[in-house]
């Protein structure tokens, strides 16, 4: 038991002393170890116009969706403007997606704009029509950092992190349907302006230094890694171990193999496309294989593709090479292979040129690891990825079919990541083309972009589409748990016949870095020391979760519009990373115009700590979760909270019913498994 607390406190406490002593979260292209390194003070989150009550996709209400009752997906409104995000304390936007159109993507109209008000600003940042992000008309809005429709195949996306200190609110002007919409296509409603939305951001620490974005700014190191298509994007120099070889059926290939401690940097091969699909890459670290996956998938480049992978992290470049620029690590060896299955056609001619780097492995990363998955299902989810401990997924490429159907609609399954032992999953997408940052099926056909592309597109529904995602700056990042599933058609109650090939590349740990500490229902609170405010309406609330199938939970959940609440937690030991949950009613509000709980300031002992951001409101799905980061004073282990909600006309109530606090791995019964809150 010793012995396991041991390993454990030392990798909480190293996760803990380096997550502030290197650059942000999202900046990976200052060091590839970044890109490995696994910080329990860093959550990825998605806010999306995702259907709040398990209905299809449209967010306006036209023809077969009028069985919608909550059309509209902004948080709130704010005078004439229309809020779609709005998030309080330190963090970065790094990724919003978009498309907008009538059956196939279209142009946005150019009368609606965005505006980001930076750090508690009344005056805009930025203001400027919405196409401006994607068009490359407004710097730092310029490509590889941006794409349009025709760019990223019916989608439209940036990549420019929007960072902020204290705050960040995004919202657009005229987005609303009235008026005349020139983009609409013939026959369409001119006044209809549909928008579908997808918004990834971190959450880090309170009191992080963040240089915020300001008019001017622009992230060169950021643009000049994404130009690389093929070579190393850190530009390491490494003198790579070449060879020529040839493998036959059934036989493999050792490539290359390391004792100690170091990285595996960069792969490259080259061979007939044909053998993609016979051939596996077979990667092997400290005794544990993490990678055995055919290279069509890993490199997501089949030979059917219309266009190769041509993404900065892996894919085929013009000369015909396979290559992957992946930081992996290891500590007491490496070995690298290939593996042919019974039906390579003939022998077959390998070149290889594998870069090593000797560079000390920090602690605090995790080990890469690429996971193939193949199903088939006719309705429910697919799971992707489920995995215990913690890391974070930095890319998927897939294949995906109607299994024997012909229809498209195995391409409108949303998908939904749960965290950290919640309940309401953290990410709920709108369709697996916006995923992949496309739109309408891929309606401009095949394309290959520095962190996305569709390599295989299906025009009719009896083919295949075959894309991939590298997400190193908006990872989907996990403390103690993680489950990745993908809805199979349009709704719950509209299935559609999928099959789905999919490779998860992630960066993993099996102990966890975060676990909860302690958690109280508001309703049994007495040990707590709990609290309301004076006219605060307490009730039982019977409703669900927004996961699928819906999670149903009856509990008191208690709401109010002045005031704040107190309670009380006791820590095992103090200077640990942590968080704070709640569990609360978003019943109240109407989606779209009055949100469901507002802002809230936390201070503990006095000293703010973090802050809650306001939520959408959801009358249909009630109960949802939230979590934030905590800057706690070093020394502390009682901790008196107090909740501290910012009320206004579009914020006018704050709801909780269960709280939890989590943090990192420190005390012995957690080294045996037990959960104290259990």
């Amino acid at each position: 038991m010793r012995a396991g607390f041991a390993i454990a406190c030392a990798i909480a406490c190293t996760v803990s002393a380096h997550a502030g002593a290197t650059g942000l979260s999202w900046e990976i292209w200052e060091s590839p170890s970044r890109l490995a390194t696994l910080d329990p003070a860093d959550s990825v989150l998605e806010r999306s116009s995702h259907c709040l009550d398990g209905c299809r996709y449209d967010r306006s209400n036209p023809g077969a969706e009028t069985d919608n009752a909550y059309p509209e997906r902004w948080l709130y409104l704010d005078g004439d403007e229309e809020v779609v995000f709005d998030e309080r304390g330190a963090g970065a936007v790094t990724r919003i997606w978009l498309t907008t159109g009538f059956g196939t993507s279209t142009c946005i109209d150019p009368a609606v704009r965005v505006r980001f008000y930076v750090d508690g600003a009344t005056v805009p940042t930025l203001d400027v029509p919405l196409a401006a992000l994607f068009d490359g008309t407004v710097a730092p809005f310029t490509p590889p950092l941006v794409a349009d429709r025709m760019q990223s195949s019916g989608g439209y996306v940036t990549h420019v992190p929007i960072a902020h200190a204290q705050s960040l609110r995004i919202t657009l002007l005229g987005a609303g349907n009235g008026g005349v919409n020139p983009c609409q296509p013939m026959g369409a409603d001119p006044a209809q302006r549909l928008l579908w939305f997808q918004i990834q951001h971190h959450r880090i620490t309170p009191g992080s230094t963040v240089a915020a974005f300001a008019s001017g700014h622009d992230e060169p190191a950021w643009r000049a890694f994404l130009a690389h298509a093929g070579d190393d994007p850190w530009n390491a120099m490494l003198a790579p171990d070449v060879a020529h070889s040839t493998i036959v059926a059934g036989s493999t290939l050792a490539l290359a193999s390391r004792t100690g401690s170091g990285w595996l940097r960069g792969i490259r091969l080259q061979l007939s496309r044909a053998a993609y699909t016979h051939i596996n890459l077979r990667l092997t670290f400290d005794g544990i294989t993490r990678v055995d996956v055919p290279l069509a998938d890993f490199f997501a480049t089949a030979a059917d593709s219309a266009i190769p992978a041509r993404s900065v992290l892996a894919g085929e470049d013009a000369a015909g090479w396979l290559y992957a620029w992946i930081p992996m690590p290891f500590v007491q060896g490496a070995d690298v292979s290939l593996a042919a299955d019974a039906d390579l056609p003939a022998p077959t001619s390998v070149a290889s040129a594998l870069s090593f780097d000797t560079r000390p492995v920090p602690a605090n990363v995790g080990r890469f690891t690429a996971t193939l998955s193949d199903s088939c299902i006719d309705a429910g989810k697919i799971v992707l990825a489920s995995a215990q401990g913690a890391g974070k997924v930095i890319g998927v490429s897939a294949r995906y079919d109607a299994n024997g159907s012909v229809t498209r609609g195995y391409l409108e399954g949303d998908e939904h990541a749960t965290l950290d032992g919640a309940i309401a999953p953290a990410w709920i997408g709108t369709g697996i083309e916006d995923f992949y940052n496309g739109g309408f099926y891929f309606d401009q056909g095949a394309v290959a972009g520095p962190l996305s592309g569709a390599t295989v597109t299906d025009p009719d529904g009896h083919g295949t589409t075959a894309v991939y995602r590298w997400m190193p700056t908006d990872p989907i990042v996990y403390a103690n748990g993680l489950r990745i599933e993908q809805e199979a058609g349009y709704a719950p109650a509209q299935p559609s016949p999928m099959c789905a090939r999919t490779v998860v590349h992630s960066y993993r740990t099996a102990q966890p870095s975060m676990v909860v500490y302690d958690a109280f229902e508001i309703a049994a609170a007495a040990v707590h020391a709990y609290s309301s405010p004076a006219g605060a309406v307490c009730e039982s609330v019977a409703s669900t979760f927004e996961d699928e199938p819906p999670t149903s939970r009856t509990a008191v959940a208690c709401r109010y519009a002045s005031g704040s609440t107190h309670f009380h937690f006791h820590m095992p030991s103090d200077g640990q990373a942590l968080r704070l949950r709640r569990t609360f009613d978003a019943g109240h509000g109407t989606p779209g115009s009055i949100a469901g709980s507002a802002a809230a300031t936390v201070f503990i002992n006095g000293v703010q700590a973090g802050a809650f951001a306001p939520v959408i409101a959801n009358p249909a799905r009630r109960w949802q979760q939230q979590d934030v980061l905590l800057d706690v004073a070093a020394g502390a282990t009682s901790l008196d909270f107090e909740i501290v909600p910012q009320f206004s006309a579009p914020t006018p109530v704050f709801d909780e019913s269960r709280w939890e606090l989590l943090g990192t791995w420190v005390d012995l019964l957690f080294a045996d498994g037990f959960d104290p809150s259990s």
